[in-house]
Formats: C-alpha cells, sequence, structure tokens
C-alpha cells in the first residue's frame, strides 16, 4: 500500500502566530483517516493548504504527483472536499442539474452524464431527491448531495472538513454509513477532519493533533489506549473507547470494541 498524501516540513506562520512548524504527515492509499482535534488546532487550515488555497512552501506529494503552482488544478481533480455548510457551493435548483454542473464544465457528452448522476445517486440512495431543491433539503440530505456531487468526478481523495459536525446524530450515522460502504467498496481514500471525537471510531487509524502539532498517530485501538493524552488537551476519548477499556479491565472483554451489539454478544458468551 504506497502514500497517497505525503506532506514534509510543513511550516505556515498567519499574522505571526505559527499553525504549522515542521509539520510532516504520511497516509496510505485506501486508508479512513480520521484527523482530531480541538477548534483552532490547524485542522482547516490544513485542508486550505492542501487543495492549494492557502500557499506554502513545502513539500506535499497528492497521488505520487508533486504539488506546484503549475499543477494545483489537476491536484484538485484528485480530491473532493465537503465543507460544514453545503449551501455555500451549491449553485443549481435541483439536485440532478447540481450533480451535473461539474461533469458539463468537463465537456462529457450528455449521454454520459446522466450515465454517472443515475449510478452515483443510486448508489447513494438520492435518486427520489433528484428533482428537488438541494437548498430545502435536511442537514444530512444536503451533505448526500455534497457526496454524490464529489463521487461523480470519481477522486482519489475524498476530505471531510467538519463536514457532519452540524447534523442530527441520525442523519450523521447515515453519512458515515454510506462513507463506510464507498471506503470498503470503491477504496476510496477518506480522511475526516473534525472535533467530535465520536466519528472517530469509523476508519482506520487516528490522528491527534494539538497547535499544529501531532499528538498521537496510529491505529485507532491503539491510540484510544492513550486516554490521558487526550484529557490533557481537553478531549474525552470515544464513548465506546472509554467503555472498551473498563471491560478490559474487569476481563470482561479481551479487546476494544466499537460495536455496542458486538460488545454485548461478548459479554454474554
Amino acid at each position: 500500500m504506497d502514500d497517497i498524501l505525503i506532506i514534509k516540513d510543513l511550516t505556515f506562520k498567519y499574522n505571526d502566530n505559527i499553525i504549522f512548524d515542521n509539520f510532516n504527515l504520511t497516509i496510505k492509499r485506501g486508508t479512513w483517516t480520521t484527523i482530531i482535534g480541538p477548534n483552532g488546532s490547524g485542522k482547516s487550515t490544513l485542508v486550505k493548504i492542501i487543495m492549494g488555497l492557502i500557499k506554502s512552501d513545502s513539500y506535499i506529494v497528492i497521488d505520487n504527483t508533486l504539488k506546484t503552482n503549475d499543477n494545483i488544478k489537476e491536484i484538485r481533480k484528485k480530491i473532493g472536499v465537503i465543507f460544514e455548510h453545503p449551501d455555500s457551493t451549491f449553485v443549481a435548483e435541483t439536485v440532478m442539474d447540481e450533480m451535473a454542473f461539474a461533469l458539463e464544465n468537463l465537456e462529457l457528452k450528455n449521454d454520459d452524464i446522466k450515465r454517472k448522476i443515475k449510478e452515483v445517486s443510486k448508489y447513494l440512495n438520492i435518486t427520489h431527491l433528484l428533482e428537488k431543491n438541494p437548498f430545502q433539503l435536511s442537514g444530512g440530505q444536503k451533505q448526500l448531495v455534497a457526496l454524490a456531487s464529489i463521487l461523480v468526478l470519481e477522486p482519489t481523495i475524498l476530505i471531510l472538513d467538519e463536514a457532519i459536525n452540524r447534523i442530527d446524530y441520525v442523519e450523521r450515522d447515515n453519512i458515515l454509513a454510506v462513507l463506510s460502504k464507498l471506503h470498503k467498496e470503491k477504496g476510496v481514500t477518506i480522511i475526516n477532519i473534525t472535533h467530535d471525537i465520536e466519528e472517530a471510531v469509523y476508519g482506520d487509524d487516528v490522528i491527534l493533533i494539538d497547535n499544529g502539532k501531532i499528538i498521537l498517530n496510529g491505529n485507532k485501538e491503539l491510540v484510544f489506549l492513550e486516554e490521558k493524552v487526550f484529557n490533557q488537551i481537553g478531549l474525552d476519548i470515544p464513548f465506546m473507547a472509554s467503555l472498551s477499556q473498563k471491560l478490559m479491565y474487569y476481563n470482561l472483554i479481551d479487546e476494544m470494541t466499537f460495536d455496542m451489539d458486538l460488545m454485548v454478544n461478548k459479554i454474554w458468551k
């Protein structure tokens, strides 16, 4: 498994405040990585630097291509970003037209556009929304539309920038279930940048950052064992991770478990 994102020696200042100081990050292709940290820790700034929205002189390689000012448009085609407020990115009056917008800019044939929209809307189970106004949908539906508008472009990397922290837990779990399916079946590399620790139980790896520095980085089962480190920067570990540790202490389970049904089955064996 090769590296799909490499950042070396990133240093970035804003108004004389050091946001990143010799920051290094590597993410493997096909993984789901959660980057967690308190508000103001540099998470969203990192997204803007990766996308070239903020200039930096650091060494950044995306999908085997060194990012430069000359190829940033090509780099952006490899990355899809879903933001906290999808309304700000909507441009059309129907979901279908929203999904078609970027494809039309690529000058695809009409039949190919219709085929891609049909495939993605069916995959995300939003066919019933195609004729609706995206601005009038629920928070979770808006994020599904934003995701659909990105997936038709077949990005190599999908980045969520605090994308689901303002929708209710039922819709949030639906979005995360869809992303899990996408990750498993399509092999899309997912980077979820959030301050909601409960989202970190999804996926493979967790990176904890604070003040622009990586504090912890690794497999989620190992990272969540460092509860004191999370507490030191004002964060708790996820509920299921905390519960797992307590049950492991009393030898009721033998490993960290993030699925409640699976945990119950283990306890009552």
